[in-house]
């Protein structure tokens, strides 16, 4: 996962997989699903047929660009294997956005709803455990006024963003074995674990750094 080429190959698959198959997509394809797993947005294929390949494209990107252009590109090199894994785990993630959205709009037996909890699921499971690792820098992490003041903040952040981050993914897969409507409300806990309480913890972090306590 932590290999170099993984995301641009994949990135090419995805080109090719959408470029094969655009001609045989009806004119207007899915680009979003909401919380009860409904498909809510459509984009014509011309754009909604290689969206998830260009974004493939633009982190695949930011694997060599990050490191050369961060204020902070000491602190990317100390993780640098970690970096280029959690990318290639976003780039991954959005093959499988490509295939089951694309795979829909062509009429192919799949549960949209459920499909994309998953796949969320899985992205948020393997960030989780990673998120910890990751050191202070511009572009990839819990990047709040306080974590990005302090390295003893952001580190302490980053451990417990992890930690919600696992519990927000296996809610998630959950989630996907629900009905609906109960699906939506665990799907909105699940995000409001992984985002707010990293948030709300970096500022109570601060004030005990600042205060002399430990964290």
């Amino acid at each position: 996962m932590r290999n170099r080429w993984l995301a641009p190959a994949v990135t090419l698959v995805m080109w090719a997989f959408a470029l094969a198959v655009f001609t045989r997509l009806p004119a207007m394809v899915p680009s979003h699903v909401n919380l009860a797993g409904e498909v809510d947005g459509w984009l014509p294929r011309a754009y909604g047929a290689f969206l998830p390949a260009i974004i493939a494209t633009a982190m695949a990107g930011l694997i060599h660009l990050v490191p050369r252009i961060d204020p902070r590109a000491a602190n990317v090199e100390k993780f640098q294997g970690d970096w280029r894994l959690l990318l290639n785990l976003v780039v991954l993630f959005f093959a499988v956005v490509e295939v089951t959205t694309l795979g829909y709009a062509l009429g192919w037996p799949v549960d949209l709803g459920r499909a994309s909890l998953v796949s969320v699921a899985l992205l948020f499971v393997g960030i989780g455990n990673y998120l910890p690792r990751v050191r202070s820098n511009w572009f990839m992490g819990i990047r709040t006024p306080w974590t990005m003041d302090n390295e003893r903040v952001w580190r302490a952040t980053h451990r417990v963003g992890g930690r919600t981050f696992v519990a927000a993914g296996l809610m998630l897969g959950v989630a996907a074995l629900l009905p609906e409507g109960a699906r939506a409300a665990l799907t909105l806990v699940s995000v409001g674990v992984a985002v707010v309480i990293p948030l709300v913890y970096s500022y109570v972090a601060w004030r005990r750094d600042m205060a002399g306590r430990p964290l």
